[in-house]
C-alpha cells in the first residue's frame, strides 16, 4: 500500500528518551511511538525533574532515531533515509542522537557530511524540551513495508560515497547469526559448513566497518541469511542480486522482502519451524534447521544465477 512520508516542524515539544516518543502540551503524540507498549505510551507524562531544556539552534534540530537506535536494521531503514533527507535541506543540522553509538553510526554521519559537535546525545531516562524540532516519519517505521525511492537514493549515495563496486562480482555470502543474543539456532554451524562447500563466504557484518559492509555486499551475486539485522546489508546490493532469506516461524516479518523489492533484487524466502511457543522477536529455536532441505533449495537457486 502507498504511504506518505512527512517532515513535521514541531514547536514546544518534549522528547522522552526511554520511549523515544514526543509530547506536546503535556499530551503524547502517539504517531511517534514506534512499536511501544500502548499502556506505557498512554501513561507517559512530562517528568519535570528529568527535563533538560535544549538551547535554540540556528538551523534545523531533528530527531533521527527510534528506541532501538543501536540496531543496524533500524539505523539503515529509519535513520539513513532521514539523514539523507536532512542533508539536502541546505541548512545547518543539529541531530538528536543516542548517548552510546557504534563506530558505523559515526561513519554514517561522516559520509553524509553531518558530523558535528552541535549534536545532542540523549542521556538515559531523561526528557528533552525543544522550542523547535523536526520529525520525519521514517523514524516511526512508516516505510518499513513500502518501496521508497528516497531510501533507495540514500543507499545509492552511500555506495557512491564509499567507492563501492558498480557491478556485482558474483560473490556468494552467508550472513551468520553467530553470537547474536536473539533467535539462536542450535545447528547453524552445520548449515554454514555445508554452504562453504557450495562457494559461500561466511560473513559476520558486525565485525566490519560500514564502508567494508557496503563494499562487500555491493559485490554479491547472492546473499543468504536468517531474518536479522545483518540482512539489512542487502540495501547495498546491486540490482538483480539474489536474496535467500530463512524466516523463523515465530517471527514472520516481511521487512526484507520489501527492502529487496525496493532495491530491484531477486528475493526468495522459506519459513523454518522453530518450535517456539509464541510470536516474538527474541526466542531461540527449540528444534534444528532442516539443513538438507535448505541445501536443496540453495542448489536450485544457484542454478538461476547468471554464472551458474
Amino acid at each position: 500500500m502507498p504511504v506518505t512520508i512527512s517532515r513535521f516542524a514541531l514547536r514546544d515539544i518534549v522528547l522522552d528518551q526511554p520511549l523515544m516518543t514526543l509530547l506536546h502540551a503535556g499530551q503524547t503524540v502517539p504517531d511517534t511511538a514506534y512499536v511501544q507498549d500502548p499502556e506505557a505510551v498512554r501513561a507517559l507524562q512530562i517528568r519535570p525533574a528529568d527535563v533538560i531544556r535544549c538551547a535554540p539552534f540556528k538551523g534545523i534540530t531533528a530527531s533521527c532515531v527510534d528506541h532501538w537506535a543501536s540496531n543496524f536494521y533500524h539505523w539503515v531503514a529509519h535513520t539513513i533515509p532521514t539523514l539523507h533527507a536532512l542533508s539536502q535541506l541546505n541548512e545547518p543540522v543539529r541531530l538528536v542522537l543516542p548517548e552510546h553509538m557504534h563506530p558505523w553510526q559515526f561513519e554514517t554521519l561522516e559520509l553524509f557530511g553531518l558530523a558535528s559537535d552541535a549534536h545532542i546525545r540523549l542521556q538515559q531516562g531523561r526528557q528533552y524540551a525543544f522550542r523547535a524540532l523536526n520529525y520525519i516519519t521514517f523514524v516511526n517505521g512508516s516505510a518499513d513495508f513500502a518501496v521508497s525511492e528516497l531510501s533507495r537514493t540514500a543507499y545509492a549515495r552511500l555506495r557512491k560515497a564509499t567507492g563501492a563496486a558498480t557491478k556485482p562480482a558474483g560473490r556468494r555470502l552467508y550472513i551468520e547469526r553467530g553470537s547474536s543474543a536473539n533467535r539462536h539456532v542450535p545447528n547453524e554451524a552445520e548449515l554454514a559448513d555445508a554452504l562453504e562447500e557450495l562457494g559461500f563466504e561466511r560473513v559476520r557484518p558486525e565485525t566490519l566497518s560500514l564502508t567494508e559492509q557496503i563494499h562487500l555486499f555491493s559485490e554479491a551475486g547472492m546473499v543468504m541469511g536468517m531474518l536479522g539485522a545483518g540482512m539489512a546489508n542487502i540495501a547495498w546490493c546491486q540490482s538483480g542480486t539474489l536474496i535467500y532469506e530463512l524466516v523463523p516461524s515465530h517471527h514472520i516479518n516481511p521487512c526484507f522482502a520489501a527492502m529487496a523489492t525496493q532495491g530491484d533484487l531477486q528475493y526468495w524466502a522459506d519459513v523454518f519451524q522453530t518450535g517456539a511457543a509464541q510470536e516474538n522477536h527474541t526466542d531461540n529455536a527449540a528444534i534444528p534447521l532442516p539443513v538438507q532441505n535448505i541445501l536443496d533449495r540453495v542448489r536450485d537457486l544457484i542454478a538461476l544465477l547468471p554464472s551458474a
